[in-house]
């Protein structure tokens, strides 16, 4: 079973929806997917902050893809973040099933977007290196399905929705900047999930350091 013309037009519009939203509390700039784009992908990303849902809007709409990110179930009650996360046709985070409803998810046409880190990360915790280690999941994903991973690195979000607040920075008067970085990093093939995920998260430090190169956020 494939996508459908409709399903992939909804989750489109919800994309842009969420665009028209996020772009009222920041300024969001997004680097084009690599030419190499072909097909479902695995979209992994660092996780500093809840707003990086909120980017997920522009970053999804921009790029054109059927993308469904995996989220962790609680984040379903929140009641502003809920809605929103429903509306994306996000696949809820409880347990190793997830996993199998990502791989499920990819061989029906979708492309899913992880973030390996697992949580929004303290920032005590990505001073140093930028992103914080990552769970074996994606790294077990991209080796048992075969599918391509982009590796992408967002700065800024940290700072639209800081860590403990239960609400982003809701200022149209003065935006705050976030810039996303990708990298197309292919077909992984190492040995173990532990090796596969490392790989990735390497990715996703690149494009971090890309994009704090941009927005001149200092650690």
């Amino acid at each position: 079973m494939q996508i459908n013309d409709k399903d992939r037009k909804n989750l489109q519009k919800s994309f842009r929806n969420l665009t028209l939203f996020t772009r009222k509390l920041a300024k969001v700039e997004v680097e084009d997917l690599p030419t190499e784009i072909d097909g479902p992908l695995i979209y992994a990303c660092n996780h500093r902050s809840l707003s990086d849902l909120l980017i997920a809007g522009p970053t999804f709409f921009q790029w054109g893809q059927p993308i469904r990110a995996l989220v962790a179930a609680s984040y379903f009650k929140h009641p502003f973040i809920g809605p929103i996360l429903r509306g994306l046709k996000c696949i809820p985070v409880q347990g190793l099933d997830a996993i199998d409803q990502a791989a499920e998810a990819l061989d029906h046409g979708w492309s899913v977007a992880i973030m390996p880190e697992g949580r929004v990360v303290p920032r005590m915790e990505w001073m140093e290196s930028g992103v914080s280690r990552g769970h074996i999941g994606v790294g077990k994903l991209a080796i048992e399905t075969g599918f391509p991973v982009v590796a992408s690195g967002a700065s800024g979000s940290e700072l639209l929705w800081p860590r403990g607040r239960y609400f982003p920075f809701m200022k149209p008067w003065n935006k705050q900047h976030v810039v996303l970085r990708c990298e197309y990093l292919g077909v992984i093939e190492e040995g173990t999930h532990r090796d596969a995920t490392d790989l990735i998260m390497e990715g996703v430090k690149r494009c971090v350091e890309r994009a704090e190169s941009v927005t001149g956020i200092t650690r």
